[in-house]
């Protein structure tokens, strides 16, 4: 199956997904996140739910992306590990993102606080080496949708260049039950790393 959206038809990159305190977001349910703490390190492909008080403190059910999937498909309970709210920080696009992204390589564009949850721009999938696997910003039907993994490298076909990206559910499924999801050819200029 080839890509139904039109190569010459290049949007500009996705939005910076920036990290936001989650005491300072009133709706969690199902919101993608980052764990962690100042000396300890940041954990990515997670999913909150809303906060719960528990002796006065605020936790955040914290479960991983793989467990989300599960739940969504109705393939059994999913049951969060509890996070002090302190350590739990929304995935959220910045409405007013850096002018540009540095490319992959240039380590001192790249440096960053060790001790606060990165910021994560958008990569250009041809700026990107080992797709397989990465989640993806894709542009189809003149939108960007953020729930797709890269099941390919880049291959040619037809004279453009493409990656084979699945929807991000099927992809869990496939690590679940053996059962491939139904990719589609995307063309790389429609597609950005998260």
């Amino acid at each position: 199956m080839g890509p139904a959206d039109n190569a010459f038809d290049v949007p500009e990159p996705p939005p910076v997904l920036v990290p936001v305190p989650a005491v300072r977001v009133f709706d969690l349910h199902s919101r993608r996140v980052v764990c962690g703490a100042a000396g300890s390190g940041w954990r990515f492909d997670l999913r909150a739910d809303d906060p719960v008080d528990r002796d006065g403190a605020m936790l955040v059910p914290v479960i991983s992306e793989a467990d989300y999937y599960r739940a969504v498909d109705g393939d059994g309970d999913a049951y969060g590990t509890l996070v002090h709210a302190d350590e739990v920080w929304v995935q959220r696009a910045d409405p007013n993102p850096a002018p540009s992204t540095p490319p992959p390589g240039y380590l001192i564009d790249r440096l960053s606080d060790p001790d606060a949850p990165p910021v994560r721009r958008p990569l250009a999938a041809s700026d990107v080496p080992d797709l397989m696997g990465r989640r993806v910003w894709y542009w189809t039907g003149r939108e960007f949708r953020d729930d797709f993994r890269c099941v390919s490298e880049p291959f040619e076909t037809s004279g453009d260049f493409c990656v084979r990206v699945a929807e991000e559910a099927g992809w869990y499924r496939w690590q679940r039950t053996g059962r491939p999801p139904k990719p589609v050819d995307a063309f790389i200029q429609h597609l950005w790393t998260q």
